[in-house]
């Protein structure tokens, strides 16, 4: 399990600097195979997501219906 020292300092490296420094990926899978909450879980261990809204929020959930 990867342990976060300082997520400040990790959401500044994300949204600041060039992408030479960063790694892009994507998550595929079939429907309801737990994309938006891997995706969540990553973004609540990176410290970019309070931990009480993961699960909840479903960040990268588009559909508006």
């Amino acid at each position: 399990m990867v342990k976060v020292k300082n997520p400040d300092e990790i959401a500044k490296l994300v949204t600041s600097g060039s992408y030479e420094k960063k790694r892009i990926f994507s998550i595929t899978a079939h429907i309801d195979h737990g994309k938006t909450t891997a995706t969540d879980y990553l973004l609540r261990r990176a410290g970019l997501m309070r931990p009480e809204d993961a699960g909840q929020l479903q960040m990268t959930d588009s559909d508006l219906n």
